[in-house]
């Protein structure tokens, strides 16, 4: 059988051993624990400390350190765009499936049109990426949670069996007793000891059974919040994109309007200057002309004294 080695201690295991995305065993994933990456939202186990106290995957990092901070997906409306206006998820999932659709349970168009097989999954139901994750979780927890039953009620009956092999002896090895002896010690075992430990398995298991329907509706109740606070969150952006637009259109038709009142006052200006020059040539034409006609009033004063 082929051993693989784990990425982190390196000892070797078999393939099935090892997790399936950071190929660690299970030591090591017990030494490390299971976070969530700021920017792509999927979980990784954390190897060392952060400095920085984010927890970010090592593809997120990489991004980080080429091509700066990340914006929003127009998709997932995930902070995890590095490089344009989707993420890396959604645009190798729009490439394969085609354009998105709405997601089911969180009525976002962030998820894609898969195959039966990957729909059976889930039920049938067309989920994103991190509503299917959620959702395998929430299957897993209740798994373990009805395995627990089992094996508590599994427990419960054979101790119960047990117990009643062990009043079966004791009964036999007094049965040369006399009747009235018989019916008081069985009298005395049968009803209070077993009915007691039967009620309290009930209680336990109906206990139980109400902290799950507890749990599960308080899951209910997150997941609607958290519906209505992305619904709310994705409102406050629309309005915040229409502000946006606004105020640019506003910008746009200031800057038209800047423009040609720049045009009107540059051609006024030169239309002033024109009728300046042509007057002050006119005055000087006016000025000539009268110092001519000066000239000629002294030569003919001059003649006529003479």
């Amino acid at each position: 059988m082929s051993l693989y080695s784990c990425t982190y201690c390196h000892s070797r295991h078999p393939f099935e051993e090892l997790s399936k995305g950071d190929q660690m065993c299970k030591k090591c994933r017990k030494e490390h624990p299971l976070v969530t990456c700021t920017y792509c939202r999927m979980e990784f186990h954390l190897v060392g400390g952060n400095e920085q106290g984010k927890p970010v995957c090592k593809k997120c990092n990489g991004h980080v350190l080429k091509y700066g901070q990340p914006a929003c997906c127009v998709h997932c409306n995930i902070r995890a765009a590095f490089n344009g206006s989707k993420c890396s998820r959604c645009e190798s999932s729009e490439r394969k499936y085609g354009p998105p659709i709405q997601c089911e349970q969180c009525k976002l168009k962030c998820a894609f049109k898969k195959s039966d097989e990957s729909k059976d999954k889930v039920d049938g139901k067309i989920l994103c990426l991190l509503c299917t994750l959620a959702y395998k979780r929430l299957v897993h927890r209740s798994k373990g949670v009805k395995e627990l039953l089992r094996g508590q009620s599994h427990s419960h009956k054979k101790g119960t069996k047990r117990e009643g092999h062990h009043h079966h002896r004791h009964h036999h090895k007094h049965e040369k007793k006399a009747k009235t002896d018989l019916v008081e010690s069985s009298g005395a075992r049968d009803s209070p000891g077993l009915g007691l430990k039967n009620t309290n398995s009930v209680n336990s298991d109906a206990g139980t059974e109400h902290n799950l329907s507890e749990h599960m509706a308080e899951l209910t109740d997150v997941k609607e919040m958290v519906v209505k606070l992305k619904k709310q969150l994705q409102q406050k952006d629309q309005a915040l994109i229409e502000k946006e637009k606004k105020i640019t259109e506003i910008k746009a038709e200031n800057w038209e309007k800047e423009k040609e009142f720049k045009k009107k006052l540059s051609s006024l200006q030169k239309e002033l200057n024109d009728r300046l020059e042509i007057l002050q040539t006119e005055n000087r034409n006016l000025k000539k002309q009268l110092s001519q006609q000066q000239v000629q009033q002294v030569k003919k004063e001059k003649t006529a004294t003479s």
